[in-house]
């Protein structure tokens, strides 16, 4: 008989390739959104990322969620190292110029602070290692506790559904 799936002891560790990714990547070992570690720079994390047209927000341009979700991806990277067992508390992202399609891109991140559980990271993203920033970002991740998910499960499963099938506010 399986082991009952426990999803509070879900750890983001090095896949067979050895790439970090999200529970959603990890089946195919491939990132969805093209993120590649690239190494370390300049005690940054580095990562190359080329964003697929399927991701255009506008004429040749990111869409600006592709933008926050590769910075929440390399953000919690550059922690990822040290804790396996992180979450986003906040990620705020700042574009400077349009961030275009289907064009070699760096993100640099770097570990800002940590202490106890709290960890500030901060990225930089642009068309070359020294070219001009397109966007940053700065975030502040959190050690999971050990009962997050079963927290989450239990309350959403207290969320009434409305008619139509869609969680109503709550």
């Amino acid at each position: 008989m399986a082991e009952p799936f426990d999803p509070d002891g879900f750890t983001i560790e090095p896949s067979a390739s050895g790439r970090l990714l999200c529970g959603g990547c990890a089946p195919e070992d491939a990132c969805r959104l093209g993120v590649e570690f690239a190494g370390v720079q300049d005690g940054a994390l580095r990562c190359d990322v080329t964003c697929a047209r399927s991701w255009q927000g506008g004429p040749d341009v990111a869409h600006g969620g592709w933008i926050a979700a590769v910075f929440d991806d390399v953000l919690s990277m550059a922690a990822l190292r040290t804790e396996p067992r992180l979450v986003t508390r906040s990620l705020e992202v700042s574009y400077l110029r349009p961030v275009p399609v289907e064009r070699a891109l760096t993100v640099l991140a770097r570990m800002d602070d940590h202490a106890e559980g709290r960890w500030e990271v901060s990225a930089r993203m642009s068309l070359a290692t020294t070219g001009p920033a397109l966007a940053t970002a700065r975030a502040e991740l959190r050690t999971r506790r050990p009962d997050h998910y079963a927290r989450h499960a239990d309350w959403l499963a207290r969320q009434p559904m409305s008619p139509n099938g869609f969680d109503t506010e709550g």
